[in-house]
Order: C-alpha cells, then sequence, then structure tokens
C-alpha cells in the first residue's frame, strides 16, 4: 500500500510537473507571438517612415531640378536678347560709319569701325563669362536646394 502512495504521489508529480511545463510554455508562446506582432508592427512603420522620406527627398529634389530648368530657360532668352541688343548696337555703329562719306577725314571712318570691332569683342567676352556665371550659380542654387535639411 506504501507503494501505491509513492506511485501515485510519483505520478501526480509528474502530471502536476508536465502541466505546469504546458502552462509556461503557453505562456512564452504568447510572449513570443506578442514580441514577434511588435516587432512586425515596429518593421512596418520604420519602413513606411523611411520611404516617405525618401519619396520627399526625391519630390524635393525634382523640384530643384525644374527650377534650375527654368532658371537655364530664362538665362538663354536672357543671352538670346543679350545678342540681339548688340547685334543692334553694332548695325548703329555699321549705320553711323555709312553715313559718314561726307566726313574731311578718314580718321572718322576708321574710329567708327574700331569702335565697332571692339564693342563686338567685348559682347561676345562679357556674354560667355556672365552665360558661364549664371549656369554656376543656378547648379549651385539647385544644389543647395536640393541638399536634405
Amino acid at each position: 500500500m506504501l507503494y501505491t502512495y509513492v506511485a501515485t504521489g510519483l505520478i501526480a508529480g509528474a502530471v502536476a510537473a508536465t502541466g505546469a511545463w504546458q502552462v509556461q510554455g503557453w505562456r512564452l508562446g504568447n510572449e513570443i507571438k506578442g514580441l514577434k506582432a511588435q516587432h512586425a508592427a515596429e518593421s512596418a512603420k520604420a519602413q513606411a517612415d523611411t520611404r516617405a522620406k525618401e519619396i520627399a527627398f526625391n519630390q524635393k529634389l525634382q523640384d530643384a531640378q525644374n527650377e534650375a530648368t527654368k532658371r537655364e530657360t530664362k538665362l538663354r532668352a536672357d543671352a538670346a536678347t543679350a545678342h540681339r541688343t548688340a547685334d543692334g548696337l553694332r548695325g548703329t555703329l555699321y549705320d553711323f560709319r555709312a553715313s559718314l562719306p561726307n566726313a574731311p577725314t578718314s580718321a572718322l571712318v576708321a574710329r567708327a569701325d574700331t569702335a565697332a570691332e571692339l564693342l563686338g569683342a567685348c559682347v561676345s567676352e562679357y556674354r560667355g563669362v556672365a552665360e558661364a556665371a549664371d549656369r554656376h550659380a543656378g547648379d549651385a542654387l539647385m544644389l543647395r536646394d536640393a541638399w536634405p535639411r
């Protein structure tokens, strides 16, 4: 009979240990599921935040490029206007020279030719410098506008 009590106690202890083990497994399993769900939610949020930042950066870059294109278009229009103005001034000087046939000296004609040539050379040089400076300034502004803040 003593053996029966001991056997019953051992079986009861084994059942209790198995039950405790099972309950602990369920509890830990639920904790692991909760942690996995929390990790998945945080990961999804981090990916969404990163994607939103990337989209905002790309939009800002595109806006900066569009503004640079507008500035370049205006620059080209301004350069064309300057070219037409210089051609007009050159034409005015040539007309002035043509109106001087009655001039008593050929020095007046030579001076008009020299002035026209000098003006043409200056305009070409200064236009090239101005275009390069404006392009550089436009590029610098585009890069500054596109830089992440």
